[in-house]
């Protein structure tokens, strides 16, 4: 039968000094947490007057993979840079040349130019490109609402990415899933893939990989941790930065270290199954890889990879990794 502890009651075999003593160390550790995240706080808010130089890629992957482009579908200003991580990697590590294309430019009108000037520092500092369909706009009301209530201006939407896709022919192409709980973020999900495999059939290219996102509800099954590093963490925090007006309303940035450091809890044995040692490197982002064939998405392979912040990545064979017949 348990014993159950009463309130004052030490059962551990620790005297009242040991007790105090323990309770002071954990109350010493959750305070310097605490400090370390208002530390955060001293650093200035972009956009930077002057642009900002991003991090440089490995000269040899710049060559191997110059041909190769990567398409970044973000919902709202500011989640290149906070879901990025895989994007920003590719290109540094496999030299791909990764293009963001900007969806929305949020749903005020009055702040929408604050955020072009945001987003296009952002971008300088993460060395991608940046598309913003309709002109400098973005799109209008990305959700499943218009879906279903305004066919017409929806298929405008699929019919202005598609060409954007034919443009930049991507060999992979992120997009959030389709549950991640923001009505623009699950909006977006189903206007890349009805886009994406629009492009597809009309190109005759493919299958590609569409990796799908997660920021604002976690993905019911990942397939891919991503470790990162410290450094690239800062560089997307340099940039996430950058949307000043943003950071601002609601401090994602500061709280992007301990976001990736549960990612690392959870990813360790969702990934990498049940019971799985826990990864040793502190940050990570959570993916799911699936591909798209013509207008249909095809499930990878079954199973979960774990890449460390030190191991290469390169899109070729990350895309075998997970391809179902192993080709």
């Amino acid at each position: 039968m348990a014993v159950q502890a009463k309130p004052g009651i030490i059962l551990s075999g620790e005297t009242p000094v040991d007790s105090k003593k323990r309770y002071e160390m954990c109350l010493r550790y959750v305070e310097d947490v605490l400090g370390a995240v208002n530390s955060g706080k001293s650093i200035p808010l972009g956009p930077s007057s002057a642009p900002l130089a991003p991090p440089v890629p490995d000269p040899v992957a710049v060559q191997a993979g110059k041909r190769t482009k990567v398409v970044y579908c973000a919902p709202h200003p500011d989640d290149e840079s906070l879901s990025g991580a895989l994007a920003l990697r590719l290109r540094l590590e496999g030299g791909v040349q990764v293009t963001n294309v900007a969806i929305t430019m949020g749903s005020d009108l009055g702040q929408r130019a604050r955020r072009l000037r945001e987003l296009e520092s952002a971008c300088r500092v993460l060395g991608f490109d940046l598309v913003v369909p309709k002109g400098s706009m973005g799109f209008e009301r990305v959700n499943l609402k218009e879906w279903r209530e305004h066919p017409q201006e929806w298929a405008e939407k699929v019919q202005s990415l598609r060409e954007i896709f034919d443009q930049e022919k991507p060999d992979l192409t992120f997009a959030p899933h389709p549950e991640d709980f923001n009505t623009t973020h699950v909006g977006t999900h189903f206007l890349v893939a009805e886009a994406l495999g629009a492009h597809l059939e009309h190109s005759g290219r493919g299958p590609l990989p569409l990796i799908q996102t997660e920021f604002w509800h976690q993905l019911a099954e990942p397939n891919l941790m991503v470790g990162v590093s410290a450094e690239v963490l800062a560089h997307q925090f340099m940039a996430a930065i950058e949307h000043g007006g943003e950071m601002a309303r609601n401090p994602y940035h500061l709280l992007a270290p301990a976001r990736m450091m549960d990612n690392v809890r959870r990813g360790s044995e969702v990934v990498g199954g049940q019971g799985a040692q826990a990864q040793s490197f502190p940050f990570a982002e959570l993916y799911r890889v699936t591909f798209m064939r013509g207008k249909d998405v095809v499930g990878p392979r079954p199973g979960g990879v774990i890449l460390g912040p030190t191991e290469k990545i390169e899109l070729e064979s990350l895309t075998k990794r997970f391809w179902p017949d192993g080709t």
